[in-house]
């Protein structure tokens, strides 16, 4: 087995935060920012992990890692989660006081335990994560890393491939890595709703409500943003709860503003969907969405101070801002026109960057999971000083999903 990358993208959340959780549709698109992780074949029967994002290193002998017999649908997924393995690997890996480090090498450990062959189980293998995404930002870092390692694991065990000669057309080969993807999700989280690994894995971008099949949004155009993570760590469950207290307290008010963030998501769709729609007039169009769908949530109370100086220092020069994902902190979205300037670009993120804030340049609706074979091993060292340009400009060897 030659070493390979494998690489997936964050997702954020373009409309619809809170409403979706009341049944009304929601868009998200897959980041230009990105995991990317090396994995090569070792013949000493040890599988070794490093993760420098969350301070992990670590090598286990695989001989010793529980291994789960052939089920009903295999390669697909089992239909229920193996909670007995998710706690007996906790135990196994020792890092429980460590939350996300302990996370991340249980989800490994846990699609290894299902997936890898009696041949690539004795001979190991070297697993290196590396990403361009913020940890805990609302930007899908875990669903990222999710589908790095289900690509990863199904590509190692020969269950994709590029040719498909085994029959198996892209299409089956995506859902495979996004249901595997799933399960290390929900090792991670829980209870997730399946939309982060359904991003990572599709990319370009996706509308979603509860209880009803994620679908891509047709037609969309990728588009430039700016975004900027204001470090002030965001509370999901309490602005949930807070936007639950408003809801009950105030029905007759909250539903229509709720129904009203529905429809951006559908206009959203609508405004993709026109053929042939310059596209300067579709990006005002999408700027005047940002705003109406800000300014909803706002009134809803879940924006931040922190939220309203980027966007009042991005409206200065005419930029459209809003916050993404729960809101009270955390990441805001600037849309980046044709026509705006990197000049100006490069003004706003002095601004936003003298308040203390992190801003990351960035497209939304790219690529989705890929794999990368290479020529010639690459030591963990190299991978880790490559910086993000080294991926990019290898951009046309990459075997995509899509």
């Amino acid at each position: 087995m030659p070493s390979y990358f494998t690489s997936a993208p964050g997702k954020v959340i373009l409309f619809g935060e809170h409403a979706v959780v009341y049944s009304k549709v929601a868009t998200a698109g897959s980041l230009g920012l990105r995991s990317y992780n090396l994995v090569q074949e070792r013949t000493d029967g040890a599988i070794e992990v490093n993760f420098p994002d969350v301070q992990l290193v670590r090598t286990w002998r695989s001989s010793d890692i529980p291994r789960q017999a052939r089920w009903e649908g295999y390669p697909y997924p089992p239909s229920t989660m193996n909670t007995e393995l998710v706690d007996q690997l906790t135990k196994f890996v020792d890092l429980a006081e460590h939350t996300n480090r302990s996370h991340a090498a249980v989800a490994l450990l846990y699609l290894h335990s299902y997936l890898s062959t009696d041949e690539i189980a004795s001979s190991g293998y070297d697993f290196s994560v590396r990403s361009d995404l913020p940890v805990g930002a609302g930007l899908g870092s875990s669903a990222s890393y999710s589908v790095c390692l289900a690509t990863a694991l199904l590509q190692l065990n020969g269950h994709l491939s590029s040719s498909i000669t085994a029959g198996w057309t892209v299409a089956e080969q995506r859902d495979l890595v996004n249901q595997w993807a799933f399960q290390a999700e929900k090792v991670i989280h829980g209870n997730p709703s399946g939309i982060d690994n359904t991003v990572s894995t599709l990319g370009g971008a996706v509308m979603f409500k509860k209880g009803e099949k994620i679908k891509p949004l047709p037609g969309f155009q990728s588009l430039r943003f700016l975004l900027t993570n204001t470090r002030v760590p965001r509370e999901t469950q309490v602005q949930v709860a807070n936007v639950r207290k408003l809801h009950d307290k105030f029905p007759n008010i909250v539903n229509p503003m709720l129904d009203a963030i529905h429809e951006i998501s559908v206009s959203c769709e609508e405004l993709f969907s026109q053929p042939g729609l310059d596209r300067s007039h579709l990006l005002t169009r999408f700027g005047e969405l940002v705003d109406v769908n800000h300014g909803l949530l706002t009134a809803l109370g879940v924006s931040h101070p922190v939220l309203e100086k980027v966007r009042e220092i991005s409206s200065r020069i005419g930029l459209k801002s809003k916050l993404t994902g729960a809101g009270g902190g955390g990441c805001a979205l600037t849309l980046i026109r044709d026509d705006v300037s990197p000049e100006t670009v490069a003004e706003v993120k002095r601004l936003l960057e003298a308040e203390g804030f992190q801003c990351m340049e960035t497209q939304v609706g790219g690529h989705g999971a890929g794999i990368l074979t290479l020529e010639q091993p690459m030591s963990i060292e190299e991978f880790l000083s490559h910086d993000k340009a080294y991926f990019e400009a290898a951009t046309h060897n990459w075997t995509y999903f899509e």
